[in-house]
């Protein structure tokens, strides 16, 4: 099992109240941390020991696939749904497909908001017109690292860093099983990398300068 690491340690302000999303079970009075083998889908404790794992299928025909705990527990259930201008996926309670059990739905803000950041909003169930989000999630470059907030706020609720999995803070009171969802979700969108027209026409003129 890997140390984890982090660059800089990330200023996680403490939550007063449980931010409990799929179950209160999950939600620790200290921090979490935790490590996702991505090629696998299987999340480790910092001790090494299996929490949660996705069934070996990627999404299928019927964009389909379930988050299991160590006990073959059903936790969610992903669907992603493809839509001409956003990504979307729905995740619901064990293995149900009732919307009365959905749990939270994730959509990608293809709206530009800085070159390389690519922006997950996460809204709950009774979060009807959407206007604000309930969470977010920032996700840098090609998925090196990302960020969990509490809605619009500065408070961090998770922190990632990509060293060949995913390596997790949780801050504490928080449910990390919905960290792990939506990390699984971080895992399959596509990302923007996309370098600003700026630098684009700089890198330009410099090779038309070198005769590349």
């Amino acid at each position: 099992m890997k140390t984890l690491y982090f660059h800089q340690t990330p200023y996680v302000s403490p939550m007063a109240d449980k931010v409990s999303v799929i179950n209160p079970f999950y939600c620790a009075p200290y921090s979490i941390t935790l490590q996702i083998n991505t090629e696998k889908g299987v999340t480790y404790s910092e001790n090494g020991d299996r929490l949660f794992y996705v069934d070996d299928t990627f999404f299928t025909l019927h964009n389909r696939r379930v988050l299991y705990d160590d006990t073959q527990k059903p936790i969610v259930t992903f669907y992603k749904k493809a839509v001409t201008l956003h990504e979307r996926c729905k995740v619901f309670k064990g293995e149900s497909t009732d919307l009365s059990q959905l749990l939270f739905s994730v959509k990608k803000i293809n709206k530009s908001i800085s070159p390389g950041i690519t922006k997950l909003n996460v809204f709950l169930p009774n979060n009807q017109d959407k206007k604000k989000s309930d969470f977010r999630v920032i996700i840098c470059g090609s998925k090196n690292s990302c960020t969990v907030y509490a809605g619009e706020s500065p408070n961090i609720l998770a922190k990632m860093e990509n060293n060949g999995g995913f390596n997790v803070l949780v801050n504490p009171n928080v449910d990390y099983a919905f960290i792990v969802a939506l990390l699984m979700i971080v895992k399959d969108v596509k990302v923007g990398t996309e370098i600003a027209p700026g630098i684009k026409l700089i890198s330009s003129v410099l090779s038309v300068a070198l005769g590349n």
